[in-house]
């Protein structure tokens, strides 16, 4: 594996032949090796034909430059130009959770793009997906309905003052219950200029980016997905844009409920790279 810098990002290559796979990350930690599922990406595709780059997100592990969590088109040129840099004569995009909308957007914005590979890709807005999110983690930790409605109450009414259509919510009131950092809510209200991150993140719709996509894409979804719904995402990809593959039993990141990660996942992925 070679490590090399490309325009203050860290970047970890593991290279093999011409064509070479840059993976996006999701919402949680940006580093390149903060993932199981980038390492198996490094352990599996370069004995096809494929490399493998994983990158450090601006201003997390070894990368520089000031934070592009939530920019989504930041994102999306960091990863262009890791992609770039990298100089093969095919070039593809892998994109896990939030970077199943990164990944897409990405090959919209350029045409070294060749094709999209994404790992529960979200195909409704991040605050619809977040009322989701949130349901099913209480009732998965055995809430009862009171809970689950009050926290999604909570959820919505961020939302409506977020956007100037309600009162600020009662978040104060909540913070000491048991069943709040499941929401991931913030403990209070925040300033102006956080409104408009918390906007620019939690509106974005990523059915037209999906739309827009002129190259092959291969969405994967985990049946069992306790973070984001499965059938709108899967009804997001146009039909004749993307193969769409719904991995019976698995959780969000394609695990197994045994910890295991779906062997029908790297099947298909090696098949469709092939």
């Amino acid at each position: 594996m070679e490590e090399l810098r490309v325009q203050g990002l860290a970047v970890s290559y593991s290279p093999a032949g011409p064509t070479a796979l840059v993976a996006v990350h999701g919402a949680g930690d940006g580093t390149r090796d903060s993932s199981p599922l980038y390492r198996h990406l490094h352990e599996t595709l370069p004995a096809i034909g494929v490399g493998v780059a994983t990158f450090d997100r601006r201003s997390e592990g070894e990368s520089d430059g000031k934070p592009t969590r939530g920019r989504f088109e930041q994102q999306a040129r960091d990863a262009l130009a890791v992609s770039a840099a990298l100089g093969t004569v095919r070039a593809g995009l892998w994109g896990f959770s939030q970077g199943g909308w990164v990944a897409p957007l990405a090959a919209t914005l350029s045409d070294y793009v060749d094709f999209v590979i994404t790992i529960a890709a979200t195909g409704v807005t991040l605050a619809e997906q977040m009322v989701y999110a949130n349901r099913r983690a209480l009732e998965r930790a055995g809430y009862g309905p009171d809970a689950v409605e009050r926290a999604v109450a909570l959820r919505l009414g961020l939302e409506a003052w977020v956007h100037d259509a309600g009162p600020p919510p009662d978040l104060a009131g909540a913070i000491d219950e048991p069943w709040f950092p499941l929401t991931y809510l913030p403990p209070s209200t925040f300033d102006e200029e956080a409104k408009q991150l918390w906007i620019a993140e939690m509106d974005f719709d990523p059915r037209p980016v999906f739309a827009s996509v002129r190259v092959p894409v291969l969405a994967f979804l985990g049946e069992q997905d306790s973070v984001s719904p499965v059938e709108p995402s899967a009804a997001a990809w146009p039909q004749d844009q993307a193969t769409v593959v719904v991995i019976p039993e698995a959780e969000h990141d394609l695990t197994l409920p045994d910890g295991s990660l779906a062997p029908l996942y790297e099947q298909t992925l090696v098949e469709w790279l092939s």
